[in-house]
């Protein structure tokens, strides 16, 4: 059956992307109509039950690299408080030459692991002395006005290759869950390899750009988890007249289609705002999926864990023999969840090295990788609770995002979320706001007509 009635924008693709494009045109007074393939709109941005509260199941904080979330709250009036994490920030998992697996914690001033001052003595406790000397040399390095080279190359002919192996690669494995010799500086932060090439220097970037917090630290999150971001955002744009159909999946786009079950919505304009391979099969191209990214969230009772002993969690090194690449003490991370939780319970969670997830997901494998990221003795008894969870189509690579956007481009069809836009809210959401700005300019036809008389 198809549709009688030609809508203004439809929206494939309920995450936080879809959701910001569907309140911006509808509080401008377009008709507006979002498709959501699940039961529950919200994308990467969800909640379960763990330990009596409503824990994060995915992104969990989002980077202060640029205002666009605080924007959104402002601008929506969204009933939520952005909070600030405790200041201990997180550490870092490496084995010495000797053997002997250390921690300690992140550089204070570095971004995507690449320190402003790499003699400072956080930076040298993790790569040593010559590792130090030789990140050091950066700054009067000639800058190569060639093509982007990846992140490992790049940082491994600036830095040297320690900073890359125990700053740059398991940070880029953890919190972008893609290795550095995949993937490119602009593309996970642009804002620095803009600065970078301006200035002629890494370090010089780092300088300018890194707050002075420890790593970890320059991120912000929502009282009572993220997740509530994306629902209080749901209810913002019903409010303003959205229409939101979950358990809606697409089957195919045009320009000014969208085929579901047994119905076609028309559109002067269609958006996908879904992740690449779900993008990818709208438009009848081919891509390699990426991994799923696996997170496990376990509730864990043990006094060793009172004292935050790796502060607001740890990443792992690459040679770090552990089925987890990073953990996140939720309770040492977040005063709200420390305040929630019965006394000597904590959260924690596991985010699963590429293939490993299964290893984790019962109370010997979770218990078995927070003993390996921090070093307390944690047994299977301490761990009371775990749920895994996986999202197949979260990571963006740079050839899914390159197919897609050609497809999309020959097509008519605009891109909204990571494929477009990159990772992490603080891109995602700025670039959703900014598409619906375009579109919300196009007249529609009763306004262009008025314009004519």
């Amino acid at each position: 059956m198809t549709s009688d009635v030609t809508h203004d924008v439809v929206i494939v693709g309920g995450g936080i992307a879809g959701l910001t494009i569907a309140w911006e045109l509808a509080r401008a007074g377009r008709d507006v109509v979002l498709v959501e393939a699940s039961d529950d709109a919200g994308g990467m941005l969800r909640r379960g039950a763990v330990a009596g509260l409503d824990a994060d199941l995915g992104a969990e904080s989002f980077a202060t690299r640029t205002t666009g979330v605080a924007d959104l709250v402002a601008d929506a009036r969204l009933p939520v408080q952005l909070v600030e994490p405790a200041p201990a920030g997180a550490h870092v998992a490496f084995r010495r030459r000797s053997g002997r697996v250390d921690r300690a914690p992140l550089p204070r001033r570095a971004l995507v692991g690449m320190p402003a001052d790499p003699p400072a003595a956080d930076v040298v406790r993790i790569i040593g002395r010559a590792g130090a000397r030789r990140a050091a040399q950066e700054r009067s390095m000639p800058w190569s006005t060639g093509p982007e080279p990846t992140l490992a190359e790049l940082a491994t002919s600036r830095y040297g290759a320690r900073v890359t192996a125990r700053l740059v690669e398991p940070l880029c494995r953890s919190v972008y869950s893609q290795a550095a010799d995949s993937v490119r500086l602009s593309a996970l932060h642009p804002v620095l390899w803009e600065r970078a090439e301006a200035l002629g220097s890494l370090t010089a970037a780092v300088d300018a750009l890194a707050p002075a917090v420890r790593a970890g630290s320059a991120v912000r999150g929502v009282e009572g988890g993220l997740w509530r971001l994306a629902a209080e955002l749901h209810a913002a744009a019903l409010r303003v007249g959205a229409v939101i159909r979950t358990g809606a999946p697409a089957r195919a786009a045009t320009a000014t289609t969208v085929e579901l079950d047994g119905e076609t919505l028309s559109a002067r304009a269609v958006v996908l705002a879904t992740g690449p391979t779900a993008a990818a099969r709208l438009l009848h191209v081919e891509v390699a999926p990426a991994p799923p990214v696996g997170l496990i969230v376990a509730e864990v009772v043990a006094d060793a864990f009172d004292a935050f002993p790796v502060g607001s969690g740890v990443i792992a090194a690459p040679d770090i023999d552990s089925a987890a690449k990073a953990l996140t003490h939720v309770d040492a991370k977040w005063e709200w969840a420390a305040a929630a939780l019965p006394a000597g319970t904590h959260l924690v969670r596991l985010s699963a090295q590429e293939g490993r997830h299964g290893e984790l997901t019962d109370a010997a494998g979770a218990a078995t990788a927070i003993r390996t990221l921090t070093g307390v003795r944690i047994t299977p008894a301490d761990v009371r609770r775990v749920i895994p969870v996986a999202w197949p189509d979260a990571v963006a690579t740079p050839s899914a995002r390159a197919a897609v956007t050609e497809a999309a481009a020959t097509r008519g069809i605009r891109l909204a979320g990571a494929v477009a836009a990159g990772t992490g809210l603080a891109s995602v959401i700025p670039h959703a706001r900014a598409l619906a700005a375009a579109l919300t300019s196009s007249p529609t036809p009763s306004e262009g007509a008025r314009h004519v008389r």
